[in-house]
């Protein structure tokens, strides 16, 4: 096997090179009218698994049904693959009329002018009446309204409480540190003959340095687009990875780079281990694929008072700057978060609705996956942290950066030192 052109390797150095492009907006897009000449069709483009495209697709038929002479077409992917795909599309004047950025690239998309300006359709097109001002600024850049986060949701552990239960093994709680990890993983390895781990490995995802980050009192970037961390910071995170892959905790480095976000290869859905860290409103997928009774909700480890998992944008909706229908495309944006027939649909698939007034209809209704998350959030809420400042305008492609300079470490390609060093300077780059 050639360890550098693994599966999320090609993923990254994709999103790499189609970031890159410039963005070339023109004053109009190709045209997306209906074939009769009439009906309005706009595009709307979003990651996630088969569960959430489902209920977007019903919640999409619903939508065409209350707005007679609009479709919409929409289309997923795994965020693997979104984050490329859309840069291609943006920097081809190709972008979908609605469409989902990831929370690192919001500034960058923003001040490279490839999200339209919502402000002259809030209050007519798109009510903010049962949205609180804190969840309105997840679109803003520059006290501009850029979009509008379809959900709120917070990250949390995942885990088959079955496999852990058989083991022996404590399990995880809020009081839970990484150091418990390597008693864990020995006991389940020991239960499983070796063929399941405590965890799936977490060491090349950015978002959970970022938790571990904060749980030592730092922060990726400042306010106004600092660094908060030192070189020496990435070198502690994989060291301490080092020490759970090495003690059999996590996964080894072949399996590591089988997994991702999506379903299908999740290590916690192949049973090749018994937890992983990924966003509380995916409990829904994993208990469709393995059982509502093989998944629980836990913080991520710590070994400080901070738990560091928060309430933020999941997401924001954008409308593409040269859309040919802004107004209707707002029109669906409101509905998708206000409508409270889309939120029966939706339920917590994209997190906790931003409309407070339908969130507080659902929570007496929500059973299963749903009402663990919000059971979860209840029973952790007190102890959560503030969001992160968004990314700086150029760390689009730092997921993928961080995920190629682990991959190097795990394969043994590069020392931890010099794939700090080096992935360091690119953080530094970002720096405005």
């Amino acid at each position: 096997m050639i360890h550098s052109t693994s599966r999320r390797a090609l993923r990254a150095v994709g999103a790499a090179t189609t970031v890159a492009l410039a963005v070339t907006l023109a004053s109009c897009s190709s045209d997306s009218s209906g074939s009769d000449g009439g009906d309005i069709e706009l595009t709307f483009q979003w990651w996630g698994n088969d569960e959430r495209a489902a209920v977007t697709e019903e919640a999409i038929d619903l939508f065409e049904e209350k707005n007679p002479g609009i479709t919409v077409s929409g289309s997923f992917s795994t965020i693997e693959s979104y984050i490329p795909k859309l840069a291609t599309q943006i920097a081809s004047n190709s972008a979908p009329d609605l469409f989902l950025i990831p929370m690192e690239s919001v500034k960058e998309y923003a001040e490279k002018g490839a999200a339209l300006d919502l402000t002259e359709y809030i209050g007519e097109e798109i009510s903010v009446d049962e949205i609180s001002e804190a969840t309105q600024q997840i679109g803003v850049v520059g006290g501009t309204t850029y979009g509008f986060t379809l959900g709120t949701a917070t990250s949390a552990w995942l885990y088959n409480p079955t496999v852990w239960e058989e083991a022996g093994a404590e399990a995880p709680a809020g009081d839970f540190a990484w150091e418990d990890l390597l008693d864990a993983g020995e006991k389940i390895r020991a239960s499983t003959d070796g063929e399941v781990a405590a965890i799936s490995d977490p060491g090349g995802y950015i978002a959970w340095f970022a938790t571990w980050l904060n749980q030592q009192g730092k922060i990726g970037w400042t306010e106004d687009g600092q660094l908060g961390f030192e070189a020496s910071d990435l070198e502690a995170w994989f060291e301490l990875m080092e020490r759970l892959r090495e003690s059999g905790a996590t996964t080894d480095a072949e399996t590591t780079t089988t997994i991702d976000q999506s379903m299908q290869n999740s290590g916690l859905a192949r049973g090749v281990s018994a937890g992983e860290f990924a966003a509380a409103s995916l409990t829904g997928a994993y208990a469709d694929t393995i059982g509502a009774e093989n998944v629980a909700l836990a913080p991520l480890p710590s070994d400080t008072d901070v738990l560091a998992i928060s309430m933020a944008g999941t997401n924001v909706a954008a409308i593409a700057a040269n859309s040919e229908h802004p107004e209707e495309t707002a029109t669906f944006l409101d509905f998708l978060i206000n409508d409270p027939e889309a939120a029966e649909i939706l339920k917590l698939t994209r997190g906790i609705p931003i409309n407070q007034a339908n969130y507080e209809a659902l929570m007496p209704s929500l059973e299963g996956a749903d009402k663990a998350v919000g059971d979860f959030v209840t029973t952790y809420q007190e102890r959560f942290s503030e969001p992160d400042p968004l990314a700086p305008p150029g760390a689009t492609t730092i997921p993928a950066d961080f995920t190629l300079a682990y991959e190097s470490i795990i394969f043994g390609q590069s020392s931890i030192e010099d794939a700090s060093a080096s992935l360091y300077e690119k953080f530094e780059a970002t720096v405005q």
